[in-house]
């Protein structure tokens, strides 16, 4: 018998929230990026001019990539402390399942 639903639910809604903040987050670092390569481009400027900023928010990236990853590695945590304790958390959500696709 599933406890505490009102619990699980909304952890799991909040895994959900943050999972699609970092999603969302790393999405626009990677628009600035584009951006300002474009912007410097049409700037007809020299591509070193920005390089050491360019790197600055290529490393943030690369942090909300390990962000994310830590963020998986605990969703998947959560869910086995929930299952392992009864506690109910899975949102009745009809979604197809999420396919791999490549880039």
């Amino acid at each position: 018998m599933m406890k505490h639903m009102h619990i699980g639910v909304r952890v799991a809604r909040q895994v959900q929230t943050a999972e699609h903040a970092i999603d969302n987050a790393m999405i626009e670092v990677c628009k600035l990026i584009q951006t300002s390569i474009e912007g410097r481009m049409e700037a007809r400027v020299a591509a070193e001019v920005g390089q050491t900023a360019l790197e600055n928010i290529v490393n943030g990236l690369q942090g909300l990539t390990a962000v994310r990853a830590s963020v998986a590695v605990g969703h998947a945590g959560l869910s086995v402390v929930a299952d392992q304790q009864g506690i109910g958390w899975r949102l009745d959500v009809r979604r197809p399942p999420l396919v791999p696709r490549s880039l």
